[in-house]
């Protein structure tokens, strides 16, 4: 009886509160938390289920809104790569033309590196921000539905916590946006985070070649442009570095979302073989880039040169 009567002096003093401000969404509130209030002086419903329900679905509008915010501009720096990927694979103008034919640009190996480089960088940038795009794009879906799909079988051995994103759901009740991320969507979390950083910084470093290479002409002025926006890259990268929230940096990071990668393919391989597709593509990806990297095939560029100077000499 006691706790009965503590109960309605509460109900009492809140009501008169809400009398004196006159605020519908404070009433309401006050309604629902003396509807709670009730049903557990009177043994029914635990507000604590509703309580979790509540929180979760505050971090779902804010997790909406964060993955929105990282779709709009990979959406925007796609588009841009989109039109200046090719950028450097064009001829240059009458006037250029003869001065790279004159200092020897044209048959520069260096240069010829540098043009593929920059074409190369652009690729990579694109390919990670459509991801970006695609996987914010299909988080979204599941957040609106509020539901978390698990793969129909696991293979033994691997356990639930070690897979990751939408197939992992704990039961604590998540103290940030972030810990509810990381809980319930790490795979999507870790890959929108990297493939964005990593798009924008590549972008940015193929163009600081973009402008060494159009201003060859005034060497100083285009090794100061391209020093000026390596700064940028570097800076973005120290920045990471120094606050990356839950992982301790970009190579934490970067060594996670390859970890949690491994994991969705392999949980993926009997559902059908695109996964497995997926994965001889990204190994084929990473093994021609060493291979091009440490031998490119630049070596019929030094032919035609030399092909060329003997053809001026029979000319004289």
């Amino acid at each position: 009886m006691y706790g009965l009567s503590t109960s309605f002096t509460a109900m009492a003093e809140l009501q008169h509160h809400a009398d004196q401000t006159s605020l519908p969404s404070t009433t309401s509130n006050i309604s629902h938390h003396l509807t709670s209030l009730l049903l557990v002086t009177r043994g029914g419903s635990q507000p604590m289920p509703q309580i979790e329900q509540t929180v979760d679905s505050i971090y779902i509008k804010s997790a909406v809104g964060y993955f929105n915010n990282l779709r709009v501009p990979a959406a925007v720096l796609m588009s841009i790569i989109m039109k200046e990927m090719f950028a450097l694979q064009t001829v240059p103008n009458e006037g250029m033309r003869s001065w790279d034919h004159e200092h020897g640009i044209d048959k520069s190996k260096r240069w010829r590196t540098l043009r593929y480089t920059y074409l190369l960088l652009m690729v990579l940038a694109f390919s990670l921000e459509t991801n970006t795009i695609f996987v914010a794009t299909q988080v979204l879906t599941s957040l609106a539905t509020a539901q978390v799909n698990k793969p129909p079988d696991l293979p033994l051995g691997v356990e639930a916590d070690k897979v990751g994103g939408i197939f992992n759901r704990r039961k604590e009740v998540p103290q940030s946006m972030v810990d509810f991320l990381i809980t319930n969507y790490e795979f999507e979390y870790a890959t929108v985070r990297f493939h964005f950083v990593t798009g924008l910084m590549s972008f940015t470093i193929a163009q600081a070649l973009r402008v060494r290479y159009a201003l060859r002409k005034y060497s100083d002025l285009s090794i100061s442009g391209m020093c000026c926006l390596l700064t940028v890259a570097s800076g973005m990268l120290t920045y990471t570095n120094a606050n990356t929230i839950t992982y301790g940096g970009y190579s934490n990071l970067l060594r996670r979302q390859f970890q949690l990668s491994y994991n969705f393919i392999k949980t993926r391989i009997r559902s059908g073989p695109m996964s497995f597709v997926t994965a001889i593509l990204a190994f084929l990806s990473l093994v021609y880039a060493v291979i091009g990297y440490f031998s490119p095939e630049f070596a019929y560029f030094e032919i035609d040169l030399e092909e060329e100077k003997k053809t001026n000499k029979r000319t004289r």
